[in-house]
């Protein structure tokens, strides 16, 4: 069985990413106001929002498995995100689940941030 406290560490730093697709972001996002008006302008402030919202939620989740990390009692973290999101409280989740699901958000903000430069590259390609 893999040493867990290292495990955190690794999804901590990969979490901490999100800093540098907000950053990759930017260049497509000036492209996008160049060609205002245009459906590529749409298509990449679409695709813009979509990377922005998952730095976001790669933010989110590395301030989460902090406090996950840092207490031993995951049944009162789930209540805590249950209150906060008015939800019923369900099964409280492994750690194991916690890191699949921060590992789909993170190929999820991959994907779109890929997508969002094929698009500025291909409408760039587009103009000329």
């Amino acid at each position: 069985m893999p040493d867990i406290r290292m495990t955190q560490r690794v999804i901590q730093i990969h979490l901490a990413s999100w800093r540098f697709f907000s950053a990759l972001a930017l260049p497509p996002l000036l492209l996008a106001l160049l060609l205002f008006g245009s459906y590529q302008s749409a298509l990449l402030l679409l695709l813009f929002l979509l990377t922005q919202y998952y730095c976001w939620r790669l933010w989110l989740d590395e301030r989460l498995f902090q406090l996950v990390n840092s207490e031993d009692d995951l049944a009162a973290f789930d209540a805590g995100m249950a209150r906060l999101w008015a939800v019923k409280p369900g099964a409280t989740r492994s750690l194991e689940d916690r890191w699949l699901g921060a590992r789909r958000i993170l190929h999820r903000a991959i994907c779109a941030l890929i997508c969002l430069w094929l698009v500025a590259i291909f409408s760039t390609l587009w103009m000329i």
